[in-house]
């Protein structure tokens, strides 16, 4: 796949050249020379981009080989010549077909079926359950039917919802059609009172009908109970089909039909639209990685910076001349990095502009191309004191060099202090998670008390 990404990378740039256009856009190239100063910048982007495009190239040829595996081992739709009707209760069915002629051709339909009709016999028998069940369940917190002292809890569908319950009241001197009664304790006889609810069943177009007697005895209250209802009252003194499956029709217009359930394409579906996605994402991660590595190395150079002018001041107070002082950094920051130190950004630059100056570039003008690749608005002033001194001479080079070290120490200081605010920045959301964590683990056993 690498080979296959180099190609397609080449290509593309062979494609850019014919439209008159650069082969690598120029600010890729400035991006790429500040995160790889010594390198050749069309190469080390022709081996990113051509990773990049081969990780891609990978996804795809996996993503859709996994497609075609689905699509190819999913079960196919075969013909169908009845359709299956919802059992009673459920909502209608809707079904996505084909109809193929004979010349080939498919009509897409969508056909609507009913829910299933109950026999007379399936109606009896889910009346029958639904009375069972309204008469354990109406009486609520009530002992029986013949101990009633509580309000009665009256469904208005049980079974599921299948079968639908009417309530009237024959005795609203006691209690009302939504099984509230009526008298306070203090208005019903210490014997008991009878009543009784007329119960209406439904269900499939059967109906029933039943008489529920309730005796009625007043509860016994507490003094909490008794206070209220003596200060309630003085304040009163002063309110279908029953067939399982449905046939299709054989013949349309003269023309034998085959009826197919029309496909939805199910898990292969989704993975033909997933994989684009990924691809997608991949590069405009490769992108932001790319800009984030920017970043890091901006705030790399920022804190290398005050040492680095520093050492320069120290070893230039010394005695040597720049050139020397440049020389012996960066032949203490080789042998660093032979030791096994990681890379630095600034001393990278440093080497790099040592380097030109060995091939023959003209010192000056070597230190201000160090202070514009570095891009960034204390080593161009660096650079620019250096390249002032070769023309202006020797004269207050220590002095002004040891003033921007002060300087540069007091930014990496508001440089560090920032960082550690944006890491408190980073902090908060954790915190607050935790927080919520303890907040939820004190709280919920709480409500659950009560």
């Amino acid at each position: 796949m690498g080979k296959a990404g180099m190609w397609a990378v080449d290509r593309y740039r062979s494609l850019r050249r014919l439209c008159g256009k650069p082969p690598v856009p120029a600010k890729r190239i400035r991006r790429i020379r500040k995160l790889y100063p010594a390198g050749k910048p069309e190469e080390i982007l022709r081996r990113l981009d051509g990773q990049r495009v081969s990780r891609l190239g990978a996804v795809f040829l996996a993503g859709s080989f996994l497609c075609g595996a689905v699509l190819w081992t999913g079960e196919k739709a075969g013909p169908v010549s009845v359709l299956e009707r919802p059992d009673y209760g459920r909502r209608e069915a809707v079904y996505e077909l084909e109809a193929e002629k004979e010349d080939g051709t498919r009509l897409p339909v969508e056909v609507k079926i009913p829910e299933q009709a109950l026999t007379g016999e399936e109606a009896e028998k889910r009346l029958e359950e639904a009375y069972e069940e309204i008469c354990r369940s109406m009486l609520g917190e009530n002992e029986s039917a013949g101990h009633v002292e509580r309000d009665l809890e009256l469904p208005e569908k049980v079974l599921d919802g299948t079968v639908r319950a009417e309530w009237t009241s024959r005795s609203r001197e006691l209690f009302n059609d939504w099984g509230e009664l009526v008298k306070g304790p203090g208005e019903i006889s210490p014997e008991g009172e009878t009543g009784s609810y007329e119960l209406f069943l439904s269900c499939g177009g059967y109906e029933r009908r039943y008489e529920i007697w309730l005796t009625v005895y007043p509860a016994a209250q507490t003094e909490e109970e008794k206070l209220l209802e003596a200060v309630e009252a003085g304040l009163e003194q002063e309110k279908l089909e029953q067939e399982k499956t449905v046939e299709l029709p054989e013949t349309w217009e003269g023309e034998r039909l085959t009826w197919f359930l029309r496909e939805e394409g199910g898990a292969g579906v989704w993975i033909f639209w997933l994989v684009p996605l990924i691809c997608i994402l991949l590069a405009a991660r490769g992108g932001q990685q790319e800009k984030e590595k920017l970043r890091e190395r901006e705030r790399e150079m920022l804190m290398d910076y005050p040492e680095l002018v520093s050492k320069f001041t120290v070893l230039l107070q010394a005695g040597l001349a720049a050139r020397n002082v440049w020389e012996r950094m960066v032949t203490e920051y080789g042998e660093q990095k032979k030791s096994g130190q990681k890379p630095r950004y600034a001393y990278e630059e440093m080497e790099l502009t040592w380097n030109q100056m060995k091939n023959g570039m003209y010192e000056s003008l070597a230190y201000g191309e160090f202070g514009r690749r570095c891009g960034l608005h204390t080593y161009m002033k660096f650079g620019a004191l250096l390249e002032q001194n070769l023309r202006q001479g020797t004269t207050g080079l220590a002095v002004r060099l040891k003033e921007e070290a002060e300087l540069a120490f007091e930014e990496r200081k508001n440089l560090a202090r920032r960082l550690g605010e944006e890491a408190e920045t980073r902090l908060m959301l954790p915190m607050f998670l935790m927080l919520f964590m303890v907040l939820t683990v004190i709280m919920v056993p709480a409500f659950l008390s009560f």
